[in-house]
């Protein structure tokens, strides 16, 4: 069908007709697999599978559409509130360049020729400026004491270098840290002060209330809270409203290098030495002076670490000089006395080659106890990274020994890389871990190191002071005043050495310092012209508003589905027995029992009709059928069916008599508006009135009634006294049909009693009213045999525009409006062509279908 249609139209090449051919016979071949599968089942064939499940979850969520539009709308509409009063978040950005010249602090390049100066780890400078103490530093030098805001509708605007008011602390007093101060403007000298704290009054917690007018310049004082308001520069507006908060310094700092992580810092590319860093605010001024500053700190930091070995190292010359130059002074001024008194001028051959000797030697002494002395130093400064700061290089005092400039130089940056990582890790780091192992490891063999020089220096000193004796010796042989001459020019020239040595090392050393520039250079300021905003993200928000929209409903109809264990499709009825399904009865759209006299061309009377005859197969070889129709619980629509079963058979020329077993809690009674009180089932079954007395014939043709009678006080006694054998059997004599409403099984007894005399025993259950578990009693039943010939209806099925919801049940279009209307069989029945079976569109069909007639206009 589907090939010959295409090729026809393709043939007349007509694109709007062949669209809406193609469109219209689609719904009409799916409809057709639908009613294959039924002919399937019809003949035992069964197609379950997984597949069907997620058809049922489908067709349930596209029956609550007006629910994810509703919802849909509203997340979206929140993802606009969302954007239209978020703060705009602003992106500031700066960089800086790290030279791979950057060298060990005070180590001028020493030992490039044994490489041994250390690589730049750009790892330790983005630690260092993410670190909690730069960053702590960065804030108290922007000063950022006070946060002020104005009140807005819905959101409070904040002010940076614009605050109405500067706020001024009295010395040695600390305000308690965020604590909202309300301040309104009087007038302009006036203004009033609110806040609210809490503060300890007799060891119990009180709230205190703060209400004052004040004066500009004059001190606001409360037992916790104390400050002056100056005006900043421009004209307060009068019944302005504005409020200020003390910052607490520490959190500002978490929040820029704690777990907020407000502040990024990255390489610009992986093979680059550029380190970008990022911030984010609502405030770009704000963004940008923190980013500067910490530049400049972190800047500094570097340069200062740096030239700590050189002001240790002037430090400890001037601390040897003033010894030296006193020294020199004294015995300047005695050689110069003694030449003065002796005229000495000079000495002979043999004194001068003595005192060159001595004076060599004294000032070989000189130098290896000051080596000695560094050495016992050093020794216990490598115990502490403090105290490491405050060693000098060796090559300060001339010792050139590589293995001992090495491990100085190494430990030194161990405890720098320490130091660097305690910044952001703590203890149990193992990056942190690994370092101390290899400084403990380094320090023992520095340690070991400085032993055995330390050994040897005090050999070569006891070695110079054997020699100096001799040389004593041998100048004694000389004339008295020559040997003063010699003692006085020796010491003179050793202390004038020393203090010509010391002097040109700590030129050297001021040299250094004044040379040494930061290893760290700033590239791009951050600067307000290249900040951009970021945020908020409106396309991020407006989608997660509609996908927290539309999740919702779905997740609620997922929830209520997993939990709902009521009956929700034939399918589900099917996989939990093997009972036989007799048929599926529409939901009753009308306000009318008898829906199949009233209403017989509608769906629901189709539905009945289908039931009948379904019926035929399991009475099949009866000539009288005695039908019994029972229900689990209330409510299910057992009367509803019986009447309406009833009827529908009575239609069909049958002799059918309805009678109201359940005489507990009657409700045909009062659907035929018959006085039950008088005569009915029970005054039958106590022998006070006759078979004929007790039927009632009713306004539908063919159908007569029996009323439960007066409500006796034990209905199930009375029915199994015998009275009701015979009543069935006077009525199998009369009638074609006996259909025997009759009470909730589970409740009372008296549907078993009834069902021993019956057929067929019907059992309905309705579409999302019962539950699984009475599908597993009713199995039980039949299984047990406590019932003849069990068989299901499932009652209150819907059926939706876009498909039917059950799987066999009759749509809107199957034998409605469109099934038997005034056009004969079918609205287009005159017609031939594929329009004959256009009756059984759904409503999404014809929606369509009328869109693609107005495309053709």
């Amino acid at each position: 069908m589907l090939f010959c249609l295409l090729k026809t139209e393709i043939g007349n090449y007509d694109r709007k007709k062949w669209i809406v051919n193609l469109v219209l016979i689609m719904p009409i071949l799916l409809e057709k697999e639908r009613n294959m599968q039924h002919n399937d089942e019809i003949a035992g064939f069964s197609r379950k599978d997984e597949q069907l499940d997620i058809k049922d979850i489908l067709f349930k969520i596209l029956s609550k559409w007006y629910w994810f539009a509703i919802c849909g709308f509203l997340g979206l509409s929140i993802g606009w509130v969302v954007n239209r009063y978020s703060l705009l978040i602003w992106q500031v950005e700066t960089t800086i360049m790290v030279s791979d010249a950057s060298k060990k602090p005070g180590i001028d390049n020493l030992f490039d020729r044994f490489s041994l100066a250390p690589k730049i780890n750009l790892q330790n400078h983005i630690e260092l400026l993410k670190s909690y103490s730069l960053n702590r530093m960065t804030i108290e030098n922007l000063g950022w004491r006070t946060s002020w805001f104005a009140k807005g509708k819905f959101i409070d605007s904040e002010f940076y270098n614009n605050e109405p008011f500067s706020v001024v602390e009295p010395d040695g007093w600390v305000n308690p840290d965020n604590i909202q101060i309300y301040v309104s403007v009087l007038s302009d000298n006036l203004f009033e002060v609110k806040f609210d704290y809490q503060d300890s009054i007799n060891g119990r917690l009180d709230l205190i209330r703060f209400k004052q007018e004040c004066k500009l310049g004059i001190p606001v004082r409360s037992p916790q809270i104390c400050f002056t308001l100056n005006k900043r520069n421009g004209s307060l507006r009068i019944g302005s409203n504005y409020y200020f908060k003390f910052n607490d310094a520490n959190k500002f700092t978490l929040m820029y290098s704690g777990k907020a992580n407000k502040l990024a810092v990255g390489l610009t590319d992986k093979t680059s030495e550029i380190l970008k860093l990022t911030v984010r605010g609502t405030q770009p001024s704000r963004e940008v002076d923190f980013l500067n500053e910490l530049s400049n700190v972190y800047i500094q930091f570097g340069l200062r670490e740096k030239n700590r070995t050189a002001e240790n190292t002037v430090r400890f010359i001037e601390s040897q000089l003033t010894g030296i130059a006193d020294s020199l002074r004294i015995t300047g001024q005695s050689f110069t006395n003694f030449r003065s008194d002796n005229q000495v001028i000079n000495l002979s051959q043999e004194g001068s080659q003595i005192l060159t000797k001595g004076s060599s030697l004294e000032t070989e002494k000189a130098v290896l106890e000051m080596r000695l002395t560094y050495y016992q130093n050093l020794k216990n400064y490598i115990t502490s990274s403090d105290l490491m700061k405050k060693a000098i290089t060796p090559s300060i005092i001339g010792i050139t020994d590589p293995s001992l400039n090495n491990m100085v130089m190494k430990l030194a940056e161990l405890y720098s890389k320490r130091e660097v990582l305690s910044f952001s890790a703590e203890d149990k780091n193992p990056a942190i871990i690994m370092i101390n192992n290899e400084i403990f490891s380094t320090r023992n063999n520095l340690a070991e190191n400085l032993n055995n020089l330390e050994s040897d220096s005090k050999i070569q000193l006891e070695n110079l002071k054997s020699r100096i004796i001799e040389i004593s010796k041998i100048a004694e042989q000389l004339p008295q005043t020559e040997q003063q001459f010699i003692n006085y020019k020796r010491r003179f020239d050793v202390n004038n050495e020393l203090y010509t040595f010391l002097l040109t090392k700590k030129a050297e050393a001021a040299i250094s310092k004044a040379s040494s520039v930061a290893d760290s250079q700033v590239i791009d300021k951050a600067r307000i012209e290249t900040a951009s905003v970021v945020g908020p993200n409106t396309f991020l928000n407006l989608m997660i508003g509609l996908i927290l929209g539309l999740g919702t409903p779905l997740v609620v109809i997922l929830l209520i589905g997993f939990f709902n264990d009521t009956i929700k499709n034939r399918e589900e009825v099917e996989r939990s027995t093997n009972l036989p399904i007799l048929g599926e009865i529409g939901h009753n759209r009308y306000d009318k029992e008898f829906v199949t006299i009233e209403h017989p061309r509608s769906e629901i009377a189709e539905s009945f009709r289908g039931l009948r005859t379904n019926l035929q197969y399991i009475l099949k070889g009866h000539d009288q059928n005695v039908i019994g129709i029972h229900s689990t619980i209330p409510g299910e629509g057992k009367s509803f069916i019986s009447l309406n079963l009833a009827t529908i058979i009575a239609m069909n020329d049958k002799k059918v008599l309805l009678v109201a077993t359940d005489m507990r809690k009657p409700r045909l009674n009062a659907l035929f508006d018959i006085d039950h009180k008088q005569t009915g089932l029970s005054t039958y079954l106590i022998n006070r009135d006759s078979f004929d007395e007790v039927v009632r014939t009713t306004h539908v043709p063919n159908l007569s009634f029996v009323s439960s009678g007066p409500i006796p006080p034990n209905p199930s006694e009375l029915l199994e006294n015998g009275g009701f054998k015979r009543f069935i059997e006077e009525a199998k004599k009369v009638y074609d049909y006996v259909i025997i409403d009759n009470a909730p099984v589970p409740v009372v007894t008296d549907g078993l009693i009834s069902a021993r005399y019956c057929d067929a025993n019907i059992f309905v259950v309705r579409q999302e009213y019962s539950h699984i578990a009475q599908v597993y009693y009713i199995d039980q039943l039949a299984t047990k045999e406590m019932m003849p010939q069990v068989c299901l209806v499932i009652n209150d099925v819907e059926i939706h525009g876009y498909g039917y919801r059950n799987k066999y049940g009759y749509g809107k279009y199957g034998y409605g409006k469109y099934g038997y209307g005034r056009y004969g069989y079918g609205r287009y029945g005159g017609y031939s062509g594929y329009y004959d079976d256009v009756q059984r569109l759904t409503r999404w069909e014809k929606f369509f279908k009328k869109f693609l007639k107005k495309i053709k206009k």
